[in-house]
């Protein structure tokens, strides 16, 4: 029998708190609650869940502020809850870490699916899925290791959260195809309703980072002006004059 995920939920709304839980509860999560930083900070010291939900707006420290604060040694998903549809706090909230951002009120099945979704990749990233054949993806100075979800620059180890890593494993897989935002979001997010251009360009902007030497003149990750992005195999390589 596996063990049961544990998700921590942490939202100043004790009302919103146990709708949440009981849905969670009833997929078969284990999850604890905390009503606000402190409290989630003593939570983390206890134990290391597997995802956690996180309410931007709170009393003591709002969640990006939260966020910003763990993510160094908090590796898992982070999926931001937000009870304003300012595009602002989506981008802010991925630009410090966030994997996913959810408007309240929203469908808690919905919610589900995206703590699924995000729980199925973390396990992909530290190397709990062995369904996969061996498999890497090798381009100069790039190195993509499908099965361990491990990705070497220039031979040293890079860290990608989730969904950066499902983006750059969309590209790797088809060198020189061009996609538009929407394509990703459906590719990588796998949701047809809430599509959010701004969501996939905060997420490669942070991926551009991680990989590229210069993120302001990228060689694998490409902008093809007014159609979308395209990953160039050549990668590293100097062009020959």
């Amino acid at each position: 029998m596996m063990d049961s995920k544990v998700i921590l939920v942490v939202d100043d709304h004790p009302s919103f708190q146990k709708l949440v839980t009981a849905f969670l509860v009833r997929e078969g999560y284990v999850v604890r609650n905390a009503l606000n930083a402190a409290q989630a900070l003593a939570q983390l010291e206890l134990e290391e869940p597997d995802l956690i939900l996180l309410d931007i707006q709170m009393p003591d420290m709002d969640g990006i502020e939260f966020c910003k604060h763990i993510r160094n040694q908090y590796h898992r998903p982070i999926l931001f809850i937000t009870g304003t549809k300012q595009d602002e706090d989506k981008v802010r909230s991925l630009q410090v870490g966030g994997d996913d951002c959810i408007v309240k009120p929203f469908d808690p099945l919905d919610l589900v699916l995206r703590v699924k979704a995000n729980l199925r990749w973390s396990a992909l990233l530290e190397g709990k899925d062995n369904n996969g054949n061996t498999s890497i993806l090798n381009f100069p100075g790039l190195q993509i290791n499908l099965e361990r979800m491990i990705v070497l620059l220039n031979q040293q180890p890079v860290e990608l959260l989730a969904k950066e890593m499902q983006l750059l494993i969309a590209f790797a897989k088809q060198p020189n195809q061009v996609f538009d935002p929407e394509q990703l979001y459906r590719l990588v997010w796998k949701d047809e309703v809430n599509y959010a251009k701004e969501t996939v360009k905060v997420h490669i902007h942070n991926l551009r980072k991680k990989i590229e030497s210069n993120p302001a003149k990228p060689v694998y990750i490409i902008t093809v002006n007014r159609l979308g992005y395209k990953f160039n195999p050549y990668g590293a390589v100097p062009s020959i004059p």
